[in-house]
């Protein structure tokens, strides 16, 4: 058997691993099955352990554009099991070492192909859609891509490299074959709007020519039409350059590679959208970081923007009771908002709610985006049509999408949809309050039952 992909590695490398099978300098790429030293144990491993983390950095590593990456893998699964459970601790072992050097490296193309991938208009078959060429270092297209289901959801697109492709028909991503630069060839009027959008954000610092490299690298100028301007942003004066960028739309920049500590202390300082400038602080999210459950709301309420913490008011106390219902620990979640300051309005000396509006959630995201990269969860369970936009990408409507998993987002591997507390406690009639808290329960209750299923190997 031939370990091609992530998931036929994990099914040969279980059975290696039942078989005692100890490994061997060898080979698992598409043309070798990896050579090992077969070693039957007495007390064969019919059930192997595989930590957590193990599960979260393992697809990263597989995806690094390195010839050792699979003898890499199963040496650390065999040892994790055999030599010491808690080895990835150890970060001074040769192994985790390169484990942890492989993930860093590719979650950095990750995030320079979030950044450099720029669409271009096509039509295709009489059907207006988007396509780009990008050069990415790692085998990243299935990590990379659905990125742009969540921010560009709402058009077809196609993303190409030299290694594959990725195309989205706005229900399904799927993959592909690649092809050359060359081969796609594609000329796009809209390449004029990126190069005004680029000088519109460029920053002054990059007028420093290794800073400018550093942070966009020249292999990947030969795809982006704003390279083509660089010398003359570069000529222009940091005065006119700042200017421009204060023109433009601030959206918040969390940091790379960040614990949540360092995410959480950094957001504190948030100034990306004028909510920060009323609001008493930044409420961020706070629960289990390995939580299988994440609960996303809508923003810090009165006394949640008073206190720093999230669900406190009488919307918590229904959401506590939903939770204990459904027979779920509050203290085991990962709970959060969408929007991470109270956005409110004055009658007098009361500060009443006030619905936060598409660019501040736009502006917010990438902190709750960061947070679910920090987390993982099996499941997203989003509290109202705030929280439900921010997390899909699109309009939900609760009333026909609850209760049924969404599963093509990329950021769980389900999201649900269901009311918001402070919108239950705002309803009609005591039956219609009655039907929509069963319901909330129900949809807790089933977010749990999905976490289980996902949790195993």
């Amino acid at each position: 058997m031939q370990a091609v992909t992530y998931d036929e590695w994990r099914v040969r490398a279980r059975e290696m691993l039942q078989k005692g099978v100890r490994p061997k300098s060898g080979s698992w790429d598409t043309t070798q099955v990896m050579l090992f030293e077969t070693e039957v144990r007495l007390k064969p491993l019919t059930s192997p352990k595989v930590p957590a983390e193990f599960l979260k950095m393992a697809p990263y590593v597989a995806a690094a554009r390195d010839e050792q990456r699979w003898e890499l893998l199963y040496r650390l699964l065999y040892r994790l099991n055999h030599e010491n459970a808690h080895l990835l601790k150890v970060t001074v072992d040769p192994d985790v070492h390169r484990m942890n050097i492989l993930c860093k490296s590719v979650r950095r193309d990750i995030h320079k192909m979030h950044a450099f991938v720029r669409f271009k208009r096509a039509e295709i078959e009489g059907v207006e859609t988007y396509v780009a060429w990008h050069k990415p270092e790692h085998l990243i297209m299935e990590l990379g891509t659905p990125f742009f289901v969540r921010r560009f959801g709402d058009k077809p697109w196609s993303i190409f490299s030299a290694d594959g492709s990725a195309h989205w028909n706005m229900k399904t991503l799927t993959f592909g074959p690649g092809m050359t630069q060359q081969e796609f060839g594609h000329e796009d009027p809209f390449d004029e709007v990126w190069k005004t959008y680029y000088k519109s954000i460029f920053n002054p610092a990059r007028i420093k020519i290794k800073m400018m490299k550093t942070e966009m690298a020249p292999k990947y100028w030969s795809a982006l039409p704003e390279a083509e301007i660089i010398q003359e942003l570069i000529r222009n004066t940091p005065k006119q350059l700042q200017n421009m960028r204060d023109a433009i739309q601030e959206v918040a920049q969390p940091p790379e590679n960040a614990d949540w500590s360092q995410l959480k202390v950094a957001a504190l300082a948030c100034a990306s959208c004028p909510l920060s400038q009323k609001a008493t602080q930044t409420v961020f999210g706070e629960g289990s970081l390995q939580a299988s459950i994440m609960i996303v709301g809508e923003q810090p309420g009165d006394n949640e923007d008073i206190a720093g913490q999230n669900f406190i008011g009488s919307a918590g106390e229904l959401l506590n009771q939903a939770l204990k219902d459904a027979s779920i620990h509050r203290q085991d979640l990962y709970v959060t908002n969408a929007v991470k300051h109270f956005k409110f309005e004055r009658e007098g000396k009361l500060r009443l709610h006030k619905k936060a509006s598409g660019s501040e959630m736009h502006a917010c995201k990438p902190w709750l985006e960061a947070e679910i990269a920090m987390v993982q969860p099996t499941v997203i369970l989003c509290l109202g049509a705030t929280a439900s936009t921010a997390v899909y990408g699109r309009l939900v409507k609760i009333q026909v999408e609850r209760g049924a998993p969404y599963t093509e987002s990329g950021m769980a591997k389900n999201l649900l949809v269901s009311w918001h507390p402070a919108a239950i406690l705002r309803s009609s009639s005591e039956s219609e309050k009655h039907q929509r808290y069963q319901e909330l329960v129900s949809d807790l209750r089933l977010a749990l039952a999905l976490s289980k299923l996902g949790s195993g190997d």
